[in-house]
């Protein structure tokens, strides 16, 4: 082998070499981008959840004890770990109710309400740092298919446009009054 020879087989194997480590780069930044992309969207996640604040209430109009049946539940959420504003507008978030016999979206405001209970805050629809909401699930006996009844496990899952479910167990007492605590 000469050495214009030798020279071409170097300066080929230094070409080759380097479009090697140019892919072995890009693909390492893409999966170093993509890795961040994932990060910023757990992160988004997580700051945009919700906690239970307090008890919730199962409220009866009419007939209490053993016949009686739910009208309204009741009960407070926060913004967990002072993350990111959540919109509580109905249709924006979604409350979806299950029991063994129905499961329920409610996405309307004759579905469920939401206003801020707190001191301080403001009036809009956006859970903020700080702020406190109850949330009212309205005329349960016309917007269920089956009323909600004594000694009856239900569900209640809040689901905002962005952030984490928050899920809500509960079971009605053998007897209901006009204002029951599901503690």
């Amino acid at each position: 082998m000469t050495g214009l020879e030798t020279a071409i087989v170097l300066i080929a194997f230094v070409v080759v070499s380097s479009v090697f480590a140019f892919a072995a780069l890009s693909t390492g930044l893409f999966s170093s981008d993509k890795a961040k992309e994932t990060h910023t969207a757990g992160l988004a996640e997580s700051r945009g959840t919700l906690e239970l604040k307090g008890s919730v209430v199962a409220k009866v109009s009419g007939t209490t004890g053993a016949t009686g049946v739910v009208t309204s539940i009741e009960f407070q959420i926060s913004n967990a770990a002072a993350g990111e504003a959540i919109d509580m507008t109905p249709g924006n978030t979604i409350i979806k109710y299950s029991d063994k016999t129905q499961t329920v979206n409610l996405n309307s405001s004759t579905e469920f309400s939401a206003s801020n209970i707190a001191a301080f805050g403001d009036t809009d629809s956006l859970l903020e740092i700080g702020e406190l909401f109850q949330i009212t699930l309205l005329n349960l006996t016309s917007n269920l298919a089956t009323d909600l009844g004594t000694n009856t496990d239900f569900t209640i899952e809040m689901i905002p446009s962005g952030g984490a479910v928050l899920f809500i167990g509960r079971r009605t007492p053998v007897s209901l009054e006009a204002s029951n605590r599901l503690d």
